[in-house]
């Protein structure tokens, strides 16, 4: 298998998309897997949780954020803060218009 260059941006950038949506996936399929997936939204709507929610899968990115750093692979890392700003958009808008 070849090495995986990881000082590339879109990798950082696949990576802090993909890390949050594993985390979130993780938390439903452990704590709410007996509620289909469109239950369990509205349950999260119904008690104005799912905007904390989905802040705390974002804490995912520091993994690789950190990761990528002490490696000096600056071009990963920008990648990765570029898609935490992307979910922090999709976060004030949940917060403010939903």
């Amino acid at each position: 298998m070849k090495n995986i260059d990881w000082d590339k941006t879109w990798i950082g950038f696949l990576l802090g998309l993909i890390g949050p949506s594993i985390a979130f996936s993780i938390y439903y399929l452990i704590n709410y897997s007996y509620m289909n997936l469109s239950e369990f939204i509205d349950y999260m709507k119904l008690g104005n949780t799912y905007t904390p929610l989905v802040s705390l899968c974002v804490l995912t990115n520091l993994l690789p954020f950190y990761l990528l750093i002490n490696k000096e692979k600056y071009a990963g890392t920008k990648g990765v803060l570029g898609a935490t700003f992307i979910w922090a958009g999709l976060i004030i808008f949940l917060k403010f218009f939903t």
